[in-house]
């Protein structure tokens, strides 16, 4: 049967939900629905009712591009305070004949989460290695363990821990939309799985994802997240530059910004052109250039502190640094990350059909990462039921436009 699944990702700026059909291994956009979002502010709910309105306004919209409705879906958490432990954990194998079955993974899974502080949620485990043991000795350590013969099983893992009245108020407001949550994803894990590469898991890199009124700085080594920041700056500095120097509504300047900015003088026109009207009334002429140096101004600002964040955040050498958020669909962009970060500096282009912006980055990537998980498990999951996938299959969907929380949900007592 085919595997359907739904992810949803808030912002301070826009609640972003993606429905994902998994069929021989590849995934296939259903439908995705992007609503302003309001309530929430550098990665804190702080209107759990007007973020509630703004979240049953999507699920409305998706739920009518595909003509059944989402009843679970995987939720991305901000990493805000995020802590990441090292942790090891050891198993015996005590079936008779010896060998590591998806069972053990899990068991081995479960037994390195000992140490998690009461007031922290765990967000993320990422298996680094395993190692197979024989008479006290280790034999081998490799990336997947099963099928293999052996009388204990380790593992090296990365935890990602939120603190938990953080993660219970984004969790509260989804279930109270009428949605189950089946995962949590830790954000900036989404981005990575989105972006990686076979280069990317070999190295020593960072992610940096500039939203709205914050801006997150993340360190992965060799495909793991170590560490992450979030700086209270983003992309509405912009807009309020903007809107300061043309006198505009802060509206209009965002407009202004995602229709005709470009993120470098050097590639702006001096002779175009935009008009609008300021808070007056009174019609306002742009100009192309001097529009772009102000953009530029900002944006050079965010990617410079980010910068420095990345010295406070590891000592180690970075070999990549992928800038993220809605602001690289701006022209330009690619030039401005070479005069600051010179050849590590890249962006990432989304190629998915109906998922073309950056802006749909984290939530394609809390698939990918969902479906991951229960491929190392070696489940069978989807998120609607046969009738559901039937009716869905059979209906014309269209691709949109533009105690423990943990111990409650999916991946902690999956084997259950």
């Amino acid at each position: 049967m085919k595997k359907i699944y739904t992810s949803i990702d808030i912002g301070s700026d826009t609640v972003r939900i993606l429905v994902s059909e998994y069929f021989e291994g590849k995934q296939r956009t259903l439908a995705v629905s992007s609503v302003r979002s309001k309530g929430v502010k550098s990665g804190v709910i702080t209107d759990e009712n007007a973020l509630l309105e703004r979240i049953k306004l999507a699920i409305e919209d998706i739920n009518s591009r595909i003509n059944i409705n989402i009843k679970k879906a995987v939720l991305t958490i901000p990493p805000l305070d995020a802590e990441y432990s090292l942790v090891h954990g050891n198993v015996p194998i005590v079936n008779d004949e010896k060998m590591v079955t998806k069972k053990d993974v899990i068991r081995v899974q479960n037994a390195s989460l000992n140490d998690v502080l009461p007031n922290m949620e765990l967000v993320s485990i990422t298996p680094i290695d395993f190692t197979i043991y024989e008479n006290g000795s280790e034999i081998e350590t490799l990336k997947d363990p099963t099928n293999k013969i052996c009388d204990r099983l380790g593992i090296r893992a990365m935890l990602a821990l939120v603190p938990k009245s953080h993660v219970i108020s984004y969790v509260k407001v989804i279930e109270a939309a009428g949605i189950e949550v089946v995962d949590l994803a830790l954000s900036t894990v989404c981005d990575y799985e989105e972006v990686k590469t076979d280069e990317m898991d070999e190295k020593c890199g960072a992610l940096i994802n500039i939203g709205k009124d914050m801006t997150v700085v993340s360190i992965f080594n060799k495909g793991v997240a170590t560490n992450s920041s979030i700086l209270k700056i983003g992309s509405r500095v912009i807009d309020e530059d903007i809107s300061y120097i043309y006198y505009t509504n802060k509206k209009t300047a965002r407009k202004i910004k995602e229709n005709f900015g470009i993120a470098n003088p050097r590639y702006a026109s001096k002779s175009e052109t935009y008009e609008t009207r300021d808070v007056n009334s009174k019609l306002v002429s742009i100009n192309q250039y001097e529009l772009s140096q102000v953009i530029n101004k900002r944006l050079s600002q965010i990617l410079n502190v980010s910068k420095n964040e990345l010295k406070v955040l590891t000592n180690k050498q970075i070999s990549y640094i992928m800038v993220l958020g809605g602001i690289i669909d701006m022209p330009g962009i690619n030039f401005v990350l070479e005069d600051i970060f010179g050849k590590v500096g890249k962006t990432y282009s989304i190629n998915s059909l109906g998922i073309r912006k950056a802006r749909f980055i984290t939530v394609s990537g809390a698939i990918k990462h969902f479906v991951k998980k229960i491929k190392l498990r070696g489940k069978e999951y989807s998120m609607f039921s046969s009738d559901d996938v039937d009716n869905l299959v059979h209906s014309k969907t269209r691709i949109g436009r533009s105690d423990s929380v943990f111990g409650r949900i999916f991946n902690y007592f999956f084997d259950n």
